[in-house]
């Protein structure tokens, strides 16, 4: 089975999460970067090529930045397509952890919600954060 990461975001964000995805997991991983409205152009057309791209049995994550963003209502549309996720909110935990997750299988709806309660345990206000230090620690 291929899994196949997309990463969409308005302006450039995508460029540079798939850039520091890569620096921890490889450039082995298929990712698609997209960086929309960079130019004024829909992204309709781009997102059915990069679809049409596809096999019907590989699996295609996808990730992107904004829930009420039209990059991510774009791609709501794509959903009725058998082993296509959609996370949106995309952090560097949640990116890793589908990055490092086992591809011998296709991602479970149950695994997926399990992957985004624990990157969500990463969004964190500092300033409140009250770390828990062993008395060893220095």
């Amino acid at each position: 089975m291929k899994r196949t990461f997309v990463i969409a975001s308005h302006s450039t964000l995508a460029g540079g999460m798939t850039a520091a995805l890569k620096f921890f997991a490889g450039d082995a991983i298929s990712i698609i970067e997209m960086n929309c409205y960079l130019d004024n152009e829909p992204i309709d057309g781009k997102i059915t090529e990069i679809f049409d791209g596809f096999s019907e049995d590989e699996e295609v994550i996808i990730l992107t930045d904004l829930l009420a963003g039209s990059v991510n209502q774009t791609f709501y549309r794509y959903l009725n397509r058998q082993h296509t996720h959609l996370f949106t909110g995309m952090n560097m935990a949640l990116g890793l952890a589908l990055l490092l997750e086992p591809a011998e299988n296709y991602l479970t709806i149950a695994r997926a919600q399990q992957l985004v309660t624990e990157a969500r345990e990463n969004l964190v206000y500092m300033n409140e954060f009250q770390a828990e230090v062993d008395e060893d620690d220095e």
